[in-house]
This record gives C-alpha cells, structure tokens and sequence, in this order.
C-alpha cells in the first residue's frame, strides 16, 4: 500500500512539473502542410497540395492526379501535376506526345517574362489574379490541337506557374474551381 501511495505522489509530483515548465511557453506553429490544408477546405470536389511547393487547390469531385514531372514531356518543368477524371489523365504520358490533361498546373524556374515569350504571340490576353498575385490569361487563337486552351500565368519566389484548361471548355467549371481556390500557405 505504501508503494502505490508513493507511486501516485510521485506522479502527481511529476504531472506538476511538466505543467509548471510550460506554463510561460507558447506553443510551436502548426506544421506548413496542416496550416494551408486547414485553411483553405472544400467546400465542393477534392482537396490537392503540393508537397514542395506547397501551393492549395480544389478539384472536381470523382477526379483524379497525377504528378507528370518526372516524365520524358515534362520539358525539365519543376512540376507539372495533371488534374481530370482518370479516363484522361493516364498513368504515364504517351509517347505520341499529343496527350493535353483536362487541367494541368505546371511550374517553371524562372521568371514569367521568359516563360511566357512564346505563349503571347498572337494570343489575346487579358489581366486577372490568382490567390491575389496579379496573372495573365492567355487564350491560344492559332489553329492546331490547342487552339481554345487557356493558360493563367504568374510568377512566385523566382517561379512561373501556368495553370491551363485543354482546349473546348468542356473544363470550365473545373478549372474556374481551380483557379477560384487556388492558394498559397500563409508566410
């Protein structure tokens, strides 16, 4: 009886200790994926974070990703991750190189001068904003499989991000959700 009597002094004694430490402490940040996850949810569709970049969307429900950077088309891109139902977004992309996902979000080192020379010419383009960073949406006019697609492109921290809908419309409301919610994680 003694011994257990001196068991709980003990760890009340102990329990008092630990309290009393972390009484004037604050407690750490949450962890950087936790924070943007918890800030931004989905209301509507499937939730997506990139684990590097760390950059936040929502995408149609019943959809599927896939994280292209790795493969021969990416074009050395820092990432490139396909959004789309899995019908049209294939495990790897064909060799024929004719593969355009329903949306894709791809980013490239260095600035969106460079990145989008090429994208403008002959394109209208028109001003809008992307988790409040001034963007540009470009509509492709040229004849060709990728006549219609619309590309929004911004810079962040010395990266372009391009986030494109294949051409149609057929992705409207998909790639209007993504844009609408797309996000950063608070600095």
């Amino acid at each position: 009886m003694a011994h257990a009597r001196y068991l709980a002094v003990l760890f009340s004694l102990l329990s008092a200790i630990a309290l009393s430490g972390c009484a004037g402490e604050e407690s750490p940040p949450p962890p950087l994926q936790a924070t943007a996850s918890s800030a931004v949810g989905c209301k509507a569709g499937q939730s997506y974070q990139h684990t590097t970049l760390g950059y936040h969307l929502c995408f149609p429900g019943g959809w599927t990703t896939r994280d292209y950077t790795a493969e021969p088309g990416s074009g050395g891109a820092v990432s490139v991750v396909a959004f789309g139902p899995s019908t049209a977004v294939p495990t790897h992309v064909p060799s024929s190189g004719s593969f355009i996902p329903p949306i894709e979000v791809r980013v490239i080192g260095g600035t969106k001068d460079q990145a989008e020379a090429s994208l403008t010419q002959g394109n209208p383009v028109t001003q809008t904003s992307v988790a409040g960073i001034p963007a540009d949406r470009i509509v492709v006019a040229e004849s060709g499989p990728a006549s219609g697609t619309v590309i929004v492109v911004f810079e962040r921290q010395g990266n372009t991000y391009e986030i494109e809908e294949a051409p149609g419309g057929t992705y409207e409301a998909a790639f209007n959700l993504v844009l609408m919610t797309f996000t950063f994680p608070a600095s």
